[in-house]
Formats: structure tokens, C-alpha cells, sequence
């Protein structure tokens, strides 16, 4: 049975997905990603809108002169005014609309890494019940062993029906763990494929580990994304040092019976009520704020990196150390077996040396799905999923 196990687990890893080849359709395809960038599309368009200038102003007019003596006569107007902005304003607003765009790159891609964090934590509970579920297959495979030395004697009569019986419990709880874990490995695969976008069903490779990957160049996403923030505050905060933006050249020609008018002239606003003043505090409250979220974020950030990097050195002696105590309980499982054929030991022995090593196998599993979640959690922090 353990022979035949085997062969299909091998077959279906040899066709199945590799999981960079499942995470990268997940990205291409997710449609939460694709909104994220539109924003980035949206912030440019919005920045092309901050800076442009604004239209001018036609002005025609036509006046019909009715004097008390003589014939009427026909005169006209016309005046050309056209909004222009003060020196410095326009700078002060492309600085603006560059930091919102590059806000809204680093949201995308803080979004982008959480996406990938997300889908490789969301993998690793997937590949833990896969790896849970074949172990139980392993246990089934020695429990039915154990019932079969049992059951043969029970019939030559060397042991009770009782002692028959028990194995005989034991091996149909195995049984039911292996369908307790099927529907648990099912619905964490299904999460998985919700969470990716992806709606049709494929094999996934469940061998994948996870590893650190230092690069002096990537910066934690959510600090990041602080740091624009930040940015994006204080840019508004100058555009709002301008208590007038704009000042209006007016150009007019008029057309009399009996003369004509060319007059030019500008039309400035005067600052004595709306200063700005509100606007431009709040927009430095603003930066404030993220200047002091952003120090936070950094200070958490550094003890949680060496907690991480304490947690992955005790979680590798611990896999060495449990890799050791498996070679024994694996050599003492095939000697109580064989001692039980011929009655020198009892069920109760060779049952536990079962279980010990069924725990032992367990707590491996365990290590390295939170070696793989370190890593992950790890590479996240330090911005390697940033790309």
C-alpha cells in the first residue's frame, strides 16, 4: 500500500505546477492587482489635470448706437482674458502630482507584496495538509500492518480477541484521520485558488520551500508607502503657501461710430479671507502624522526582523535535532514489529513506538512549514516581493 502511495504521489508531483509558475498566473490574472494599478493610471491622469492651465475667455459683443439726430450706426466689442499662473505655483503643483503618482506606485506595490505574502501563507497550509495527509496514509499503511500480525494471532491463538480488537480500533481511527484530513487538504486548496483568482482546477506542486533572500536594496513596503505618503503631504503643504494662484490679462478692442477703444489691463486677486491658511495646516498635520507612523513602523520593524531571525536559527536545531530522534524511532518501529510477529513484545509497545514516530514525522512537518512562513514573513519585511 505504502509502495503504491508512493508512485502516485510521484506521478502527480512530476505533472504538477511548480508554485513561481502558479504565483506568477496569480498575479497576471488577479483583478485586485489590476485595480491597484489603475490608480497609478488614475494619480498620472490626476497630475495632467493639477498642472494644466486654464482656458481663456472670449468676450463679443455687438451695440447698436440710436443717436437723437441722424442714422442709427452699428459698433462692437471684443475682449481676450487669459488666466496665468504666478511664478512658482506651477512647480509647486508638479511636485505635487509627481509625489501623488509615486504614492500611488508605492500603494500598488505595498498591495502586490501583501498579494504574494498572502497567496505563499495561504500555500504553505495547503502543502502542510497535503504533507499531514500522506503521513496519515504512512500510519494507515503500519496500522494495517500491525491489524494483520494481530488478526493472524488472534487465529493461531498467541493473543485475545481483545487485544485483535484494539488493533483493529486503532487501524479504523487512522482510517478516519485519512478522511478528516482529505477534506481538510480540499478546502484549504480551494481557498488557495480563491484567493489566487485562478478558477480552474490544477495539480500544484507541494515540494516548494521557501527561503530568505537578503537584498541591500529593497525597503520594507509599508514603510514605503509611509514615506510617499509623507511626500505627498508635505508637496501639498507648499502648493498651499500660494495664497493666489492665478492673475487674468485682459485684452479689449471696442468699435464706435466714431472712434475706436484698445484697453489692457489685469485682474489680480487680493488675499484677505482665503489664505489658505487651514488648507496648509492640515497638510502638514498630515506629513506629521506619517513622519511619526513611519518611526513606529521602523522601530517595530526592527525587533520583529530579529525575532524572526531568532525564531529560524531554534527552528533549524530543532529540525536537526528531531531528524535524529526520527532514525531511532524508525529503527526501534521495524525492530517492535518484527518482536510482535514472534510475541516477544506486546501491542501496547509496538503501538506507542508507532505513535511516537507519527509525531516525531508530524513535528517535522511543522518545523518546516514555519521555516517557510519565517521565510516568507521575512522577505515581505524587507521588500523582496516588491518587484
Amino acid at each position: 500500500m505504502k509502495q503504491l502511495l508512493m508512485v502516485a504521489l510521484l506521478s502527480a508531483t512530476l505533472s504538477a505546477e511548480s508554485f513561481e509558475a502558479f504565483l506568477q498566473s496569480a498575479v497576471e490574472r488577479s483583478p485586485f492587482l489590476k485595480a491597484s494599478y489603475l490608480q497609478v493610471e488614475q494619480s498620472t491622469y490626476e497630475g495632467s489635470a493639477l498642472t494644466r492651465y486654464e482656458n481663456p475667455n472670449l468676450e463679443v459683443e455687438a451695440s447698436y448706437f440710436n443717436p437723437d439726430v441722424g442714422d442709427g450706426d452699428i459698433g462692437y466689442r471684443a475682449s481676450y482674458a487669459q488666466p496665468i499662473r504666478l511664478w512658482g505655483v506651477g512647480d509647486n503643483k508638479e511636485e505635487l502630482a509627481d509625489a501623488n503618482v509615486a504614492l500611488s506606485k508605492a500603494n500598488y506595490t505595498q498591495s502586490r507584496a501583501a498579494f504574494e505574502r498572502d497567496i505563499s501563507l495561504q500555500y504553505i497550509k495547503y502543502v502542510e495538509s497535503n504533507k499531514m495527509l500522506v503521513l496519515a496514509f504512512e500510519e494507515l499503511s503500519i496500522a494495517s500492518n500491525i491489524f494483520k500480525i494481530s488478526e493472524a494471532r488472534y487465529e493461531a491463538g498467541s493473543v485475545s480477541r481483545g487485544i485483535m480488537l484494539q488493533a483493529k480500533v486503532d487501524l479504523n481511527m487512522v482510517v478516519a484521520r485519512v478522511q478528516t484530513l482529505k477534506l481538510t487538504k480540499q478546502r484549504y486548496y480551494y481557498n488557495l485558488l480563491k484567493n489566487a483568482g485562478i478558477t480552474e482546477e490544477i495539480s500544484l506542486d507541494t515540494e516548494h520551500t521557501f527561503e530568505y533572500k537578503t537584498s541591500v536594496s529593497a525597503e520594507n513596503p509599508e514603510i514605503l508607502q509611509l514615506e510617499n505618503r509623507q511626500k505627498s503631504a508635505l508637496a501639498n503643504a507648499e502648493v498651499n503657501t500660494n495664497k493666489v494662484e492665478w492673475m487674468r490679462l485682459v485684452g479689449e478692442y471696442e468699435k464706435e461710430p466714431n472712434q475706436d477703444i484698445f484697453r489692457f489691463g489685469a485682474s489680480i486677486p487680493l488675499a484677505f479671507f482665503n489664505t489658505k491658511t487651514q488648507e496648509r495646516q492640515i497638510a502638514t498635520l498630515e506629513a506629521q502624522r506619517s513622519e511619526m507612523l513611519n518611526a513606529n513602523a521602523q522601530n517595530q520593524l526592527s525587533i520583529e526582523l530579529k525575532r524572526l531571525d531568532f525564531e529560524s536559527e531554534a527552528l533549524a536545531r530543532l529540525q536537526e535535532i528531531d531528524e535524529e530522534i526520527l532514525k531511532d524511532e524508525e529503527e526501534l518501529l521495524k525492530m517492535y514489529e518484527s518482536g510482535y510477529k514472534i510475541a516477544n513484545i506486546n501491542l501496547l509497545a509496538l503501538q506507542d513506538a508507532k505513535s511516537r514516530l507519527v509525531e516525531t514525522k508530524e513535528c517535522l512537518i511543522k518545523i518546516k512549514i514555519e521555516r517557510d512562513r519565517n521565510a516568507i514573513i521575512q522577505n515581505y519585511l524587507q521588500g523582496n516581493y516588491n518587484d
